[in-house]
């Protein structure tokens, strides 16, 4: 099935349906992870949340577990084990041992990758990717986030026991503006049961930003909100009529990416917006070598 058409903004966000549904999210006890979180908590849902930092994730579970349904769950997405445990210990948490949201929002930055010339002699002592190619955010970022849809919409979402539930299962994923740089429309498929959609924000203050923010501010452009970036997920998880869609959040608010047939491609509608002339100041800039995309 396609991607359906643009996501309404307009349309008031049903904070309502998240009283009771059953969240999971990754990379949760900081940054926009956090404030996701206290968004799902705010309205009533149960949460589980999976991270490293597990002083910081006791800590969230004491700030929150008053009022709020919520268990921290110590998880290394790079480590398919460790993601299996996460699912297994959510589930017995979970009222009904199922999923509904799905947020896998552990993340990780690195330097810009460089493709400098060397000389193949020296594949003879290459053992190991060099430090260089960015390993660790191709298992974070790339097959963390993998494994993580796949064993939650294969294992999470109870989908065995009912193919078509009420609301539809959901998964947002947290990309960037970045990733629509050259980015084609995407595949034309779709699991009735479940609705896979993203949020692509600009950047945003958290403690994975604070070395570009700076110079990002140096350079006279404005900074994209968390509050906005939670909106979007919170629009994603709760509408219906989106499915294969993505949402921009920009230093001015929220966009629909126009992934479909209409929009071609979101790389197109992105760089044609006027919304792409923050990152178009990054790409080509004075700066373009040290910003980290």
């Amino acid at each position: 099935m396609p991607p359906t058409g643009p996501v309404d903004l307009k349309k008031e966000v049903n904070f309502a349906s998240l009283k009771d549904r059953n969240v999971l999210i990754t990379g949760g006890v900081s940054g926009l992870g956090k404030t996701m979180v206290k968004m799902f908590a705010r309205h009533g849902a149960n949460i589980v949340v999976g991270d490293v930092q597990d002083n910081l994730g006791a800590a969230l579970e004491k700030e929150l577990g008053g009022d709020a349904k919520i268990k921290y769950v110590h998880v290394d997405v790079t480590s398919f084990e460790s993601q299996v445990a996460m699912l297994r210990q959510a589930l017995e948490f979970f009222p009904r041992n199922e999923v509904d949201i799905f947020v896998p929002c552990a993340g990780v930055l690195g330097a810009p990758t460089n493709v400098a010339p060397a000389d193949p002699s020296e594949l003879a002592n290459l053992k190991s990717p060099p430090a260089d190619m960015n390993g660790r955010i191709i298992s974070v970022n790339l097959t963390g986030v993998f494994n993580g849809v796949m064993l939650v919409a294969r294992y999470g979402f109870g989908l065995h026991k009912n193919p078509k539930p009420e609301p539809t299962k959901s998964v947002v994923l947290i990309a960037s503006l970045a990733g629509y740089c050259g980015a084609e429309a995407p595949s034309n498929t779709r699991q009735p049961s479940m609705a896979l959609n993203a949020v692509a924000p600009f950047y945003v203050e958290t403690p994975m930003t604070e070395q570009a923010v700076p110079v990002l501010k140096q350079l006279g452009i404005p900074i994209a909100s968390t509050e906005h970036v939670t909106e979007a997920v919170a629009r994603l998880s709760t509408d219906e009529n989106a499915y294969g869609r993505s949402i921009f959040v920009m230093p001015e608010g929220l966009s629909d990416g126009g992934d479909d047939a209409a929009g071609g491609e979101g790389g197109q509608s992105f760089s044609t917006k006027a919304f792409g002339e923050h990152w178009a100041v990054l790409v080509n800039g004075p700066m373009s070598d040290s910003i980290v995309a």
